[in-house]
């Protein structure tokens, strides 16, 4: 008698409000499922160590990149900018995302190819990274130039970054040695 009163009652309401009610229904599942999921799959343990790690050398490389000044920071000897420590181009170069314009220009003088390519795409570029080599101790910088119409021509510029600009908000790329 109870189910068949409810049931009566759930027919007369109006249908949108039965799909409101159905739409509500199959999120809080959802939510839940993840929920359940998420505690059994992730170890709070191996979590809560790696993120200390990080938390750690992302405030230490914070730290060094906050106290330097603000303009032009070198690896070698220069009268214009900061000369960088060993620790502090590591530093510097493991948080730096963005190749300026300007290093991808000087770094285009030794190949023409590429020069050409990146002019005639009215100075696009594909893609850029910065990486840091343990091996070498070196920070590597390279970009990729791809045709926009007509070819498929790709060509990729990497070098030696050893210069950077602090911006006050980020750091950039500024000197690759090429050649």
């Amino acid at each position: 008698m109870f189910l068949e009163n409810n049931l009566k009652k759930y027919k007369e309401t109006p249908e949108g409000f039965r799909k409101l009610v159905g739409l509500a229904g199959l999120l809080a599942i959802i939510i839940f499922t993840f929920i359940i999921l998420n505690n059994i799959f992730i170890k709070e343990s191996d979590m809560t160590a790696e993120t200390e790690e990080i938390d750690k050398t992302e405030e230490s490389a914070d730290t060094i990149i906050s106290s330097l000044p603000s303009g032009r920071l070198n690896f070698y000897e220069s009268s214009d900018g900061y000369q960088l420590s060993e620790s502090e181009y590591e530093a510097v170069c493991k948080n730096t995302k963005i190749v300026a314009q300007r290093a991808m220009m000087g770094a285009l003088i030794t190949n023409i190819n590429a020069q050409k390519l990146y002019t005639d795409n009215g100075n696009k570029i594909d893609k850029f990274s910065v990486s840091w080599d343990t091996s070498s101790n070196k920070c590597f910088a390279d970009y990729t130039i791809r045709a926009m119409q007509g070819t498929s021509d790709t060509i990729t510029v990497s070098g030696h970054a050893k210069g950077f600009f602090n911006t006050g908000v980020d750091t950039r790329v500024y000197f690759i040695k090429n050649f």
